[in-house]
């Protein structure tokens, strides 16, 4: 039995050709959002991280010096080393180290980074308090405050090869000088 050919219905192969090409067209759109998406969100929860490891270390470090009366820069294995001393606590002062304990005078906090955190030991205990710090940096400002200045991985290009500085003051010695006669 012969069929006439065109009762027959179907897709030719040019047709078929070209729905396969839309469709990898549209495959490839997708993976090409998809992979944009996946590398934002990547560098996000870096600049996320690195946020977070900031502000901790900033809290740590201005709560230390603020509260202190004294402060020795030094540079331990190329990264800057801040010892703070409390020598001047009167009583009925509340004053806590980096890690949260009670400080009495003749007490101090050191911070210290190794190249791959920032480190804070107040002489009872010693723990890591902000991750992947790449350089850690201070210069005293005489006798009354620190620039300290933090580069985390994951920071944007734009804050420079330095990371954040930021100054903190001895509270203590400003009010002192302020007040003196």
């Amino acid at each position: 039995m012969i069929t006439n050919s065109q009762s027959q219905r179907g897709f030719t192969l040019i047709e078929l050709l070209i729905a396969m090409l839309l469709g990898l067209v549209l495959i490839l759109a997708c993976t090409s959002v998809y992979s944009s998406l996946k590398s934002t969100l990547s560098t996000t929860r870096s600049l996320s991280e690195a946020q977070e490891s900031l502000r901790g270390a900033f809290n740590l470090i201005t709560r230390s010096v603020r509260q202190s009366d004294n402060i020795s820069v030094s540079t331990l294995n190329g990264f800057g080393e801040l010892l703070v001393s409390y020598n001047n606590i009167s009583a009925g002062d509340q004053v806590v180290s980096c890690l949260g304990n009670t400080r009495i005078n003749g007490t101090s906090d050191r911070f210290y980074s190794n190249g791959a955190g920032l480190f804070c030991d107040d002489g009872i205990g010693n723990q890591l308090i902000a991750l992947n710090v790449e350089n850690f940096t201070l210069q005293a400002i005489g006798t009354e405050g620190v620039n300290v200045s933090i580069k985390v991985t994951g920071m944007p290009a734009s804050l420079g090869t330095d990371g954040i500085t930021f100054t903190v003051a001895l509270r203590q010695k400003i009010l002192a000088r302020i007040t003196a006669p």
